[in-house]
């Protein structure tokens, strides 16, 4: 005769969050609008005019900018939507702490009469994708890729227009993942959930786009959303929206990307939003980058602000115990991100504590494992400034009777 019996041992992990303070709280004070895991320290550029400064991206180690300015620009007139002149790419070196130097055009090949739009490229730099409309039709704007002839300082040929493009709406704001693999950008289009949405599409080997696929409502809102940038890694997007309860005008938000899954948008703060508009949010390293906004200037034009931005880390305590208050020692615990990527693991020590740096407002995984229980694993995030939690572990042991 055989019987088993199961005896059922539950265990106690008590966690508690406390802020790392390891940064300057006169520069990096996080204020209440501000959910995005960072903080920023941002500094207005000097090369800013009195016509706009738009970011694009960069290209060998240049960021390339739209604006109005006219130094040594293409054709003359005034866009009657912006009351400025008709805009051009220019590109500027990146110097220390992301200081630029005063703007040159970027490609005469490029540059036309009509309205240049924002431009990205493809991680080898030898496609570029661009917008640009018409002075007829200055709203709308068509979607166009070039290759780099090869061993050509910027000689930009086979321009063709991409079947995406329409006249009955715009396409705006491409970016580039950094894999190579979708293309980013904002529309109009009707399928969407009004005004403009973020769309992105599948780039195939020959340089075309797949069907576009909508963001989806968590991203999108019946205001605009504009202005996609990806982080190196691909598990974030910022972009400009009027809506998610916005500042004011455009605001810049962060929304973690897991599995392919936006999560709910969280806004940048007052350290980089206000009431009037911020747009065009980029990285030009992995905490360096640039914006725009018309906050501090008088005519509504978009000045460019440098960035640099520092992640809020919290310090994540734990202990393991058993039911009946007993500790349990050399438990291995398991962090993991909100994939279920193992970020780091560590066994409980004689006390039976343990210790993790995590970032705020994230997505983890915790893990227990031990000899004779069965493995345990609980989500949370950690925005919570306390967060308790009991793991039950159950033990089986078998008897074999006759």
């Amino acid at each position: 005769m055989k019987s088993t019996i199961h005896v059922l041992l539950s265990a106690l992990m008590i966690c508690t969050y406390s802020s790392l303070d390891t940064t300057d709280p006169a520069k990096d004070s996080v204020d209440d609008r501000n959910k995005s895991g960072y903080t920023y320290t941002v500094n207005i550029s000097k090369i800013n005019s009195k016509y706009s400064e738009i970011a694009c991206t960069t290209f060998r180690n240049k960021l390339v900018l739209v604006s109005s300015k006219k130094i040594g620009g293409l054709g003359n007139g005034v866009d009657p939507v912006t009351n400025e002149p008709f805009t051009d790419l220019f590109c500027t070196d990146i110097e220390a702490y992301g200081k630029l130097s005063q703007p040159l055009l970027f490609s005469r090949i490029l540059n036309t009469k009509a309205n240049e739009g924002q431009v990205a490229f493809s991680p080898d730099e030898h496609t570029i994708y661009y917008t640009r409309s018409t002075r007829t039709n200055s709203l709308n704007y068509k979607l166009f890729k070039a290759e780099l002839e090869k061993d050509s300082y910027g000689n930009w040929i086979n321009e063709m227009e991409l079947s995406i493009s329409s006249d009955d709406y715009s396409i705006e704001n491409p970016h580039v993942s950094s894999d190579g693999k979708h293309l980013y950008f904002s529309s109009n289009m009707s399928s969407g959930f009004g005004g403009f949405d973020i769309y992105k599409a599948e780039i195939k080997v020959d340089g075309s786009l797949g069907h576009p696929e909508n963001l989806g409502s968590t991203i999108n809102t019946s205001e605009d959303e504009k202005y996609p940038h990806t982080s190196k890694d691909g598990t974030e997007l910022f972009f400009s929206s009027k809506g998610h309860n916005s500042i004011g005008g455009y605001d810049i938000f962060i929304s973690t990307v897991t599995n392919a899954d936006y999560k709910i948008p969280r806004n940048l703060g007052y350290a980089v939003n206000s009431e009037k508009d911020e747009v065009a949010f980029i990285f030009i390293d992995h905490k360096k980058g640039v914006f725009s906004s018309n906050k501090d200037n008088e005519n509504n034009a978009f000045n460019l602000y440098r960035f640099q931005s520092r992640a809020i880390y919290q310090e994540l305590n734990g202990i393991v115990i058993t039911e009946d208050d007993r500790i349990l020692p050399n438990a291995t615990v398991v962090l993991l991100n909100g994939e279920g990527q193992e970020i780091e693991r560590q066994v409980t020590s004689n006390d039976a504590t343990y210790s993790f740096k995590i970032k705020a407002f994230e997505d983890y995984q915790l893990k227990v494992v031990k000899d004779g229980y069965k493995d345990y694993s609980l989500k949370f995030q950690s925005e919570e400034s306390q967060f308790k939690a009991i793991l039950k572990l159950s033990s089986k042991v078998s008897y074999n009777q006759k």
